[in-house]
């Protein structure tokens, strides 16, 4: 018997060692480890046994027995946390730590065994076939550590595995479970029945243990579910910030990692094997694998992706299911999107900046052109006349550039734009030339400038463009140089094809020079190199930038070659198409400029409405509009203008932008929706002061269809004239006015300067003296509304220091309409302290201006009233007369109503009356109809007292 028992050691020994070599092979996971522990364990057990069954001696059986009880003590433990693990199932890691413990101290009685409290009594006896072994009576120690060390763990394993097989759905998983639980029930019979003396003098439990451990290897092994590849990546999940859900093909849940559970904080109470649509706020869309889902749990912000796992035949298994944390993604989205709206908030304050500098700059610019277009149209002299062509040119390319630098978005978005035109190279160098000598001379400098004569003399291309840059180049050579000459020259080469030319524009100086480590720099925004040696030198250092940006425009190219101290040559090479090949020596003369403003027309007939809110203007644009016989009409505001258009079809509307309670623009708007064909019919033009680029195409988005800048210039208005009043309309006429000349020399008025009012004015003089009566007038109103509203209501006040301004202007007056531009504009960014401040000064300068004004008025009427007044008119014909100029008014119908007044001012009439008519004439001048209604009616009263006495 003892021989078999011997071979079956030596068969448990042999499949141990099998289940060792199987599990080295592993990836070395934890749960392997647990294994091969457990496995090492109960080889020890088993040698243990086998030594115990050939022990020739007591002493040696004993010895035997203690390697034996170092085999198992742990086996137990190791196997029942394994089992936990297995079976997905938190282990009680302080009772499995307790039963350790009480492990360790179990060996120490094995060794030193006092008192028969582990071993009660040892023999040594044969059985009937002589085979000596030790027969054990065990003392309380020992049943404490059978309990604690063998019982509890094997009790725990079973509950775990019968739990498992109970909560997995999955048939296959639970066979593995009750094949599992039945293995490791057979070491605990064997062991209960040698115990219990069942077994007397073999003990089958270490055999037993031995191939119930290795069949759990193999079994685990050979189905493959537990992969220990699998088990490294599971804890590469575990260790993931993302969370990670894994489902089978009925969407049950098979695994997750802590980061899942940390999102759905509610699926660790869900066991495995349930459906994943029971987890809280578990989306069906988060199942989708054509796109991700996003939502947010408890503050954060997630986003799923999930992926079918199919097998080789192309059968889907399950999915998995990947939880992007993006709360701080969004939080940096957010923030970026924070940031482009401060951007979008700087740009617009960037614009409305420009905006403002464009009234500044384009005022002075505009009165330098419109007095150059006087020159050229009224001198004889060809000579001036050619200086009149070059300032007109230099104007020009000045207001381009600040056109340019003031729309600076333009230029950053790259949305220059190039227009090309035919030209002659000579004529453009020639008018280079002409502007840049006068600054070179004033400098003390010779300009030099020779253009090779044997390359062809036109092409086509953007010669404003071309101009901007020369004229940059050229500036800044003669600003840097301070002694010796600017050189220009001007040659050419084939291009790429035979009608192209590579024009190449050579600039050379004796100036300052520039440092070889500042030649890339000078290209760069806002950058001027060697600022403390140039600090004279005024300029934004914005020049070379753009320079570059149209050079490049035009794909052409830009070199500077300088020695510090001695000079500089920039060389700049442009491909222009040839449109005539002829060489710049046989180009033929050009024509002579026209010099006077021509086609001028009339077209009686026209009917056009002139709006503004500001009487000054109104006047301003009818002295405009006059000489071209329309029949005009004028409205102070947008809802009379409506009421107007509905009441009479007009052929073109000039509109003004700003006006108190309805702009322009939406006036336009209601006009073009609400007042049906009379709305549709006319060409509506925007009268507006901020020239900034993109102001046309909003009023252009808005119902407008064309546009012009106050203040008026007249040959653009011309030209304006010209393109919406149609053809069949319009009589030519070369007829001198019968009116008036304005003669500058007989208003001299303290305040007004006459050459900046004859540009804004080209009526007569009749004319101009009742725009200088309406001001005066207007003046007696606003004054009072301007103190009213000053410390009340900012809008309104900055709407009308807006209208006293462009008034003011128009009459030449411009140290008031200066004072009431920086008044605007303090209006404008809410800077009370500065209106407060300047506000007396205003009006002292407003109210000297009006009593200077009347004074000279009062002055002028005595000088020129020579009619002798009409006979006077008997009380009752007066009555009747002033009667029916009230129902006029009543009816709306003011011009007619002011037309009986100015009759009846023809009269001899007592000074009282004198002076009430004056003042309704006043009142019907500046449109206050109510007023004039009002004063009609006092004077009817007073008539028919009079009547009644007598």
């Amino acid at each position: 018997m003892v021989n078999i028992v011997i071979l079956l050691e030596f068969l448990g020994i042999s499949l141990i060692v099998i289940a060792l070599i199987l599990l080295l092979n592993g990836e070395g996971a934890r749960e392997q480890k647990l294994l091969i522990f457990i496995m090492c364990g109960s080889l020890v057990q088993n040698v243990g046994y086998l030594l115990e069954l050939r022990a020739p001696t007591v002493e040696a059986a004993m010895t035997a027995l203690i390697v034996e009880n170092v085999g198992s003590t742990f086996v137990p433990l190791f196997y029942c946390w394994f089992i936990y693990i297995y079976c997905y199932v938190t282990p009680p890691r302080a009772l499995l730590r307790i039963l350790g413990a009480i492990g360790f101290l179990s060996l120490l009685t094995v060794f030193f065994d006092r008192y028969g409290l582990f071993y009660r009594e040892v023999q040594w006896v044969a059985d009937a076939n002589g085979f000596y072994h030790v027969d054990i009576s065990y003392g309380p120690l020992y049943a404490f550590f059978l309990f604690s060390r063998i019982i509890v763990p094997y009790t725990l394993c079973m509950l775990t595995l019968i739990h498992a097989v109970r909560e997995r759905s999955d048939k296959q998983v639970n066979r593995q479970y009750f094949t599992i639980l039945g293995i490791s029930t057979l070491p605990v019979i064997v062991l209960i029945a040698y115990v219990c003396k069942l077994a007397n003098v073999y003990d089958f439990t270490p055999v037993t243990l031995a191939i119930s451990m290795s069949m759990v290897v193999i079994v685990v092994w050979s189905r493959r579910n537990y992969d220990f590849r699998h088990l490294a990546a599971e804890k590469v999940l575990e260790s993931m910030g993302d969370g990670v859900i894994a489902l089978d093909a009925h969407d049950r849940l098979v695994s997750y990692n802590r980061a899942a559970a940390d999102i759905f904080t509610c699926l660790p109470a869900h066991k495995l094997g349930e459906n994943i649509r029971v987890v809280e706020d578990f989306k069906e869309e988060m199942l989708s694998e054509d796109a991700p889902w996003s939502f947010s749990i408890n503050g954060q912000h997630y986003e799923s992706h999930s992926k079918h796992i199919k097998d080789e035949n192309g059968k889907v298994q399950g999915c998995v299911i990947l939880i992007l944390d993006m709360t701080d993604i969004k939080a940096y989205i957010n923030e970026i999107k924070r940031v482009r709206r401060q951007a979008e908030k700087a740009s617009i304050a960037k614009s409305e900046f420009l905006a403002n500098m464009s009234h500044e700059i384009r005022t002075p610019m505009n009165a330098i052109i419109g007095m150059n277009e006087i020159i050229m149209e009224e001198s004889e002299d060809t000579e001036i006349c050619n200086y009149a062509r070059d300032v007109q040119s230099a104007a020009k390319s000045l207001l381009a550039i600040i056109n340019d630098i003031l729309d600076l978005s333009k230029v950053e978005a790259g949305k220059m734009e190039l227009v090309n035109v035919n030209y002659y190279l000579k004529d453009m160098a020639d008018e280079i030339i002409g502007m840049m000598d006068m600054a070179a001379s004033q400098q003390g400098l010779i300009l030099k400038y020779e253009c090779d004569e044997t390359i062809p003399c036109r092409y086509k291309g953007d010669d404003g463009r071309i101009k901007q840059i020369l004229i940059n180049i050229l500036s800044n050579a003669i600003k840097f140089t301070k002694k010796g000459y600017v050189r220009a020259y001007i040659t050419g080469k084939p291009g790429e094809n035979e009608n192209e030319e590579l024009l190449a524009f050579h600039v050379e100086d004796t100036g300052c020079g520039i440092r070889e480590e500042d030649l890339d720099k000078i290209f760069e925004d806002f950058r001027q190199v060697d600022s403390k040696r140039n600090r004279s030198a005024e300029g934004t250092g914005l020049g070379l930038a753009i320079v570059k940006n149209l050079v490049e425009l035009m794909k052409g190219t830009i070199k500077v070659e300088s020695t510090y101290g001695k000079g500089t040559i920039v060389t700049i090479t442009i491909p222009q198409e040839i449109v005539d090949k002829q060489p710049v020596s046989q180009m033929p003369e050009a024509p002579q400029v026209e010099r006077k403003m021509t086609d001028m027309f009339t077209a009686p007939g026209v009917k056009v409405l002139i709006v503004d809110d500001n009487v000054i203007n109104r006047k301003v644009a009818r002295g405009f509009l006059k000489n071209y016989s329309f029949d005009l009409d004028e409205a102070e505001s947008g809802p009379e203008a409506i009421e107007l258009v509905r009441a009479t079809r007009y052929d073109l509307i000039f509109m003004d932008h700003m006006m108190p309670g309805m702009d322009g623009i939406e006036a336009v708007e209601i006009i073009r929706t609400k007042c049906g064909e009379n709305g549709t019919a006319p060409v509506i033009v925007a009268l507006t002061a901020n020239a900034m680029e993109g102001m046309r195409e909003l009023f252009l988005e808005h119902g407008f269809q064309d546009f012009i800048a106050k203040p008026l210039d007249r040959r653009e208005l011309n030209r304006l004239l010209l393109r919406q009043v149609p053809e069949k309309y319009r009589q030519s006429t070369d007829a001198e006015s019968e009116s008036r000349p304005l003669n500058p020399e007989a208003f001299r008025i303290d305040g007004v300067d006459m050459n900046v009012a004859m540009q804004y004015y080209s009526g007569d003089e009749a004319g101009f003296v009742d725009l200088l009566d309406l001001y005066c007038a207007d003046g007696k109103r606003k004054t009072r509304l301007l103190c009213e509203l000053v410390e009340s209501d900012i809008l309104r006040y900055q709407i009308e220091v807006h209208g006293l301004k462009s008034a003011s202007a128009n009459i030449g007056a411009m140290d008031v309409s200066n004072i009431a531009r920086a008044q605007e504009n303090a209006a404008a960014q809410g800077e009370r302290e500065f209106i407060l401040e300047q506000f007396p000064l205003l009006m002292a300068k407003y109210e000297t201006l009006l009593a200077n004004i009347e004074q000279f008025l009062e002055k002028y009427r005595q000088d020129n009233d020579v009619k002798e007044k009409l006979p006077g008119i008997p009380i009752g014909e007066l009555r009747k007369q002033t009667e029916t100029a009230l129902e006029e008014l009543k009816h709306f119908r003011s011009r007619e109503c002011a037309e009986k007044v100015e009759a009846i001012l023809l009269h001899e009439l007592p000074k009282e009356m004198q002076e009430r008519f004056g003042q309704i004439q006043e009142q019907l001048r500046l449109y206050e109809d109510d007023n004039a209604e009002e004063l009609l009616g006092q004077v009817i009263g007073i008539l028919k007292e009079e009547e009644n006495q007598k």
